[in-house]
């Protein structure tokens, strides 16, 4: 039989990733390494076969990514870091979709095998706290993407902040009457929205200000469901004259509702979104960024610092968030 990748590193005493790096010409191996691993390669005669490396996922060059609603653009941002950052290491990445609870256990622990692959990344899903005994107990090392968890190396923003600093943004400019438009899903754990309008509340409340009766309003994740949300809002007697929404998707939603009754975004209203797509830029939508292709790439070369035992497996590191000022926000009524 001949010999494999995992056969070079046991005998050059490195990581699968470290063979990987010196295979792709990676600049992130140092030259004493890279010189004992091609002495290796040549005296075990191994020839990498990127055919074999594509036609099987039971191989150590494979990745495993399971990604909540991986059709979102901001799981799709994350998977573009993931995937550039295993490209240059030599692994390939197989893609997990969930979309249902009743999908997730059986089928991702499944995935999640030695004989499947070298390591998993979790995309906006948080195991429970029997999950992650079992996915540490397991000889697969895996990194938890958007969200922390106890228990397993995990890249993870401050929700709670990002709210805050949406609504104290507003406040600033002088909006009182301000809701709140997001989801109320948590799906498998994870829950986002529920932090953002945590955050939300925290200024109101730092800033003497109350929240009116129908001013939070969260659904369903589909477009219907939010610009019923955003028709109800503005039926108010008193409607908002500003609204924080929990994603980029929603608030995207919420100004295109108002400008189809006539009301100017951000003249009569003014919108914070949440994530900072590239749309966001386009369409001139203040909102909170987050690093979403970062913490994909970041989440990726942690997973792989993990394999090879140079980083920790407990590790936490929280990713920033910002508020960007664009021109769907403005004073009350629009002038400066």
């Amino acid at each position: 039989m001949p010999p494999t990748i995992a056969d070079v590193a046991h005998r050059a005493g490195v990581g699968v990733g470290t063979v990987s790096r010196v295979l792709n010409e990676s600049p992130l191996v140092s030259d004493r390494t890279r010189a004992r691993v091609q002495t290796v390669i040549k005296e075990m005669d191994y020839r990498p076969s990127s055919l074999g490396r594509s036609l099987s996922v039971g191989t150590t060059r494979v990745l495993a990514a399971v990604v909540q609603r991986m059709t979102t653009s901001s799981a799709l941002h994350r998977l573009r870091g993931i995937l550039d950052v295993a490209s240059a290491a030599g692994f390939d990445v197989i893609l997990h979709d969930v979309n249902d609870v009743d999908d997730y256990g059986v089928q991702v622990r499944d995935l999640l095998r030695p004989d499947r692959c070298a390591g998993g990344l979790l995309v906006s899903v948080k195991p429970d706290d029997e999950y992650v005994k079992a996915l540490a107990g397991d000889s697969v090392p895996v990194v938890i993407i958007d969200g922390r968890v106890d228990g397993l190396p995990s890249l993870y923003i401050d929700d709670e902040l990002g709210g805050k600093m949406a609504t104290e943004h507003l406040i600033e400019l002088g909006h009182e009457r301000i809701a709140f438009v997001g989801d109320w899903e948590d799906f498998i754990g994870f829950r986002p929205t529920e932090k953002r309008r945590s955050g939300y509340l925290e200024a109101m409340s730092a800033a003497g200000l109350s929240v009116s009766d129908g001013y939070i309003k969260t659904g369903l994740h589909e477009h219907l469901v939010t610009l019923d949300a955003t028709n109800d809002l503005l039926d108010l007697d008193v409607p908002p004259s500003a609204v924080v929404a929990s994603a980029d998707y929603h608030a995207m939603i919420v100004a295109q509702a108002a400008r189809a009754r006539g009301i100017r975004v951000p003249e009569d209203l003014s919108v914070v979104g949440f994530d900072d797509l590239e749309i966001a830029q386009h369409l001139g939508l203040s909102t909170v960024r987050q690093p979403l292709y970062e913490s994909g790439a970041r989440g990726a070369r942690m997973l792989l610092d993990v394999m090879e035992g140079s980083a920790s497996s407990s590790e936490h590191i929280e990713m920033p968030v910002e508020l960007v000022a664009r021109t769907s926000t403005s004073v009350p009524g629009g002038t400066s």
